[in-house]
């Protein structure tokens, strides 16, 4: 790679011009409105001041936490090139595809999970495109507890919680562990169902076998499938 560093590029721009699909939404919703006398106005206003700009805000954050995040890997990574980024086709993909998922969630952990994916992509994390569309399907449908189970899974013995049961010796079944540690979050019903749905998506080892104890070899509760999912939306910056 060329050690020389190219020139810092600016965050996404946050005084672009609206999207095509809002003002395709307020032009149908002004020509229905067109047919009651009286009215169109107040539709207007009401798209645009509480629909159009909340929506308009949320797609500016997206792209200027993705232009932040390109700027640190730029910052803190020698030879990477922010300018090849356009040609990347990949990338572009997954922009695409990561994007359509934000706009349709404000939970900060899914946000950053999709940051990750697309900075991953970034430098260079390739997945096969089958595979990258189940993560991001599986992006959109998991709630954030299914998230951070996934992250705690991947390494439990960084999770403090997990280390304090039982002491040196534990071993413990993985719905125990999780939800003894994950008790001011979840209780055992809602803990069982996000991991059934992790098994079911191939994630997550036979329930009946895996265990969670302070042996590293020991608490590998992940398939690999599942490994691959953590690396996809774990932050490249740390």
């Amino acid at each position: 790679m060329n050690n020389e560093k190219a020139e810092p590029i600016p965050p996404f721009p946050v005084d672009d011009d609206r999207s095509i699909g809002f003002h395709i939404a307020v032009g149908t919703l002004d020509a229905a409105a067109s047919l009651v006398p009286g009215v169109s106005y107040g539709v207007q206003q009401l798209v645009r001041q509480f629909i159009g700009e909340p929506l308009e805000r949320r797609r500016e954050g997206w792209f200027t936490s993705l232009g932040i995040g390109v700027r640190e890997l730029q910052d803190r990574l020698d030879g990477f090139d922010p300018a090849t980024l356009g040609q990347n086709e990949e990338f572009i993909d997954t922009v695409a595809e990561t994007t359509r998922v934000a706009m349709a969630t404000h939970r900060a952990e899914k946000l950053e999970a999709l940051r990750n994916a697309v900075l991953n992509t970034a430098i260079g994390l390739t997945v096969e495109e089958v595979q990258r569309g189940t993560f991001i399907a599986l992006l959109e449908r998991f709630s954030t507890l299914h998230l951070r189970l996934m992250q705690v899974l991947s390494n439990p013995l960084e999770m403090p919680e997990i280390l304090a049961i039982g002491g040196s010796k534990a071993m413990m079944p993985v719905t125990d562990a999780l939800v003894a540690a994950f008790r001011e979050r979840a209780d055992r019903a809602v803990v069982g169902t996000v991991l059934t749905d992790l098994q079911s998506a191939h994630l997550l080892r036979d329930l009946n076998t895996a265990a969670i104890s302070t042996d590293p070899l020991t608490s590998r509760c992940l398939t690999p499938l599942g490994e691959s999912f953590v690396r996809f939306i774990s932050s490249p910056l740390v």
